[in-house]
């Protein structure tokens, strides 16, 4: 029995020795460094996206430069710091924007992220006089980043983005801010970006808006004789506009004004109040706009509740506006949401793309979070908003670019979304269109103060390439098809179905060793066998889709690789051992009993 016992274990030894692994070749000097068909873009040091930010922030940042890079946009970190010391300027505005240039020049740069709050990466205060009493006429505009080829204080009086000046909204590069306070808000404003990119939580609220507005200003009589001296501005009837546009597999909530003497005519499903919008953004949605009268930390709305002389005209002394005029019948402000308690708890990132039409929502450079900011940071993956007053166009009506003001630009950027899913990237198109638009409508290019205004202060709180989800998505798969000695070659599918252009790239730590596109049957070549690539990352990703990474070796294409002649030979041998095992072990239990 003993010298039985050696031999079955003896030959499992040799049995488990001869089984292939489900590695495709075993290197013994492993050779991770570039690849030299790597894309040229890794190959002459492009930097497709620049973070800008400080120093307490950068440990922060990495996770989301890591990503960025790992599907294929080369990420790098610069600081304030290093940025004022490197490069010239005016101010440190001009400062970071001459380090943009650069990187846009020399490194082909597209997209930069301003990481930070405005006391660390400032926003440029910008001229722009409207000729109104109760605004200021300055406005922090970081479409200042965007337009590389023009000299914002042309003169050099120290007004920059003025009549004397050189601007436009022809974008270099797509910009947006991350307006974190300290560290711990920037890591959690990243994780969030990661999670929502990367981990979505699949639905239909990935395919639904919500849209919430109130009466601007009621049918006015400023003179007690019962003629409407200032028109009906209802927000709902451009709400409407945008929701007749959704793609038809799209559904929609419509907040309107429901309570008081004069409500919304236009179609709603329930009443602006806080307790339904709390509702409908913790159902999720995946976009949303929101119009009503703003201040720096809330929207709030006008609730008509007494008509003293009963002419169905809201009753003032004089003109509001321009004048001393102050109401005669009875009204109630409300308040949608304020930050001051503001304590909306949507499920965990069932975040939405936002854009507000509200005056001073946006304003970021305010001593405590704007609105924007705190629903950045609770309920939004982006934000839009003003950083001053802002103008909507009076009684706004339908028409087919949107119109003008804040409700053109609105239309417009929603317009682009759907085209080009990058906020970063739409809002600088809409801006385009909203310029190009006026000049083909025979109006100059030069817009009027309180147009221009709206143009320079609607900024994007968010990551500015992150895709918004549009549509449902499907998963990223990679199986392996084939392999030889020196590469492997992989297939990318959703649903079963390959993926064309879709992106891979392969890292080891935080190199980029190399990068390519599938091809129309889903399939790529990488340049690298899977011993190599055991411990690599290796990722898929296409916009519209949930990436894929994996980290260890892959799985053969419905586990049923054909192997090549080398394994054969194994499989041969083993079934040799197996039939001698047989052999010898019937022969030693034939002794045995001999023996006994």
């Amino acid at each position: 029995m003993i010298k039985e016992r050696k031999l079955t274990i003896f030959l499992i030894i040799i049995l488990f020795s001869t089984i292939p692994t489900s590695k495709f070749y075993t290197n013994s000097s492993l050779d991770i460094s570039p690849s030299p068909q790597l894309n040229n873009a890794v190959l002459n040091s492009n930097v497709d996206y620049l973070i800008i930010t400080t120093n307490d922030f950068k440990d922060a940042l990495e996770p989301l430069a890591m990503w960025k890079t790992q599907k294929g946009l080369v990420t790098k970190i610069e600081t304030v710091q290093s940025i004022y010391t490197a490069y010239s300027g005016r101010n440190s505005e001009e400062r970071i924007k001459n380090c943009i240039t650069s990187y846009y020049t020399h490194n082909n740069t597209k997209w930069v992220l301003l990481a930070g709050d405005d006391i660390h990466v400032p926003s440029l205060l910008v001229r722009s006089y409207d000729n109104y009493p109760y605004d200021g006429d300055f406005v922090s505009c970081d479409s200042f980043y965007t337009d590389l080829n023009n000299n914002w204080d042309l003169n050099d009086d120290g007004l920059w983005g003025t009549d004397l000046d050189e601007f436009d909204y022809e974008t270099e590069v797509y910009v947006g801010r991350l307006p974190a306070n300290d560290k711990y808000e920037m890591s959690s404003l990243v994780q969030k970006l990661l999670y929502y990119e990367k981990n979505p939580l699949i639905g239909n609220w990935m395919t639904h808006a919500a849209y919430s507005s109130a009466i601007l200003a009621f049918n006015q009589d400023w003179n007690n004789d019962s003629i409407v001296d200032f028109g009906e501005c209802d927000g709902n009837r451009f709400l409407n506009f945008l929701n007749s546009h959704l793609p038809d597999n799209w559904s929609s909530t419509i907040l309107a004004l429901g309570t008081g003497i004069e409500t919304s005519d236009y179609p709603y499903n329930l009443s602006s109040n806080y307790a339904n919008f709390k509702n409908v953004i913790e159902n999720g949605c995946s976009i949303g706009t929101f119009n009503f009268h703003g201040s720096k930390t809330g929207l709030h709305y006008e609730e008509w509740t007494v008509d003293y002389d009963g002419d169905d005209l809201f009753d003032y002394t004089d003109d509001p506006y321009f004048g001393d005029g102050v109401p005669v019948d009875g009204s109630v402000w409300n308040y949608l949401v304020d930050t001051q308690y503001y304590t909306l708890d949507p499920e965990e990132f069932k975040l939405g793309m936002f854009f507000i039409l509200s005056c001073s929502t946006g304003t970021f450079d305010y001593y405590e979070d704007c609105l924007a900011e705190n629903f950045l940071k609770n309920i939004a993956i982006g934000c839009i908003a003003s950083s001053q007053v802002t103008w909507g166009e009076d009684q706004w009506w339908e028409r087919e670019n949107g119109g003008w003001y804040s409700e053109g630009i609105a239309f417009r950027f929603w317009e682009q979304l759907f085209q080009n899913n990058q906020p970063g990237k739409a809002l600088a198109l809409a801006k385009e269109d909203y310029m190009f638009d006026r000049i083909d409508s025979g109006i100059p290019a030069d817009f009027p103060e309180w147009e221009d205004k709206a143009l320079k202060q609607y900024n994007l709180l968010g990551d500015p390439e992150v895709p918004i989800w549009l549509d449902i998505p499907e998963k990223l798969n990679i199986t392996l098809v084939s392999y030889t000695n020196e590469s492997v070659i992989l297939e990318v599918t959703a649903n079963q179905s390959p993926v064309e252009n879709a992106t891979i790239t392969v890292m080891k730590d935080e190199n980029l060793l190399w990068k390519g596109n599938t091809s129309e049957t889903g399939e790529i070549e990488v340049p690298y066998n899977n011993d190599q690539l055991d411990g690599m990352i290796l990722t898929a990703s296409k916009n519209g889709y949930v990436p894929y990474q994996i980290s260890q070796e892959i799985s053969s294409k419905d586990n049923n690789l054909i192997p090549g002649y080398d394994i054969f030979i194994t499989y041969i041998i083993l079934l040799g051992f197996i039939g001698i095992s047989v052999v010898y072990l019937k022969k030693f239990k034939g002794q045995n009993k001999k023996v006994n």
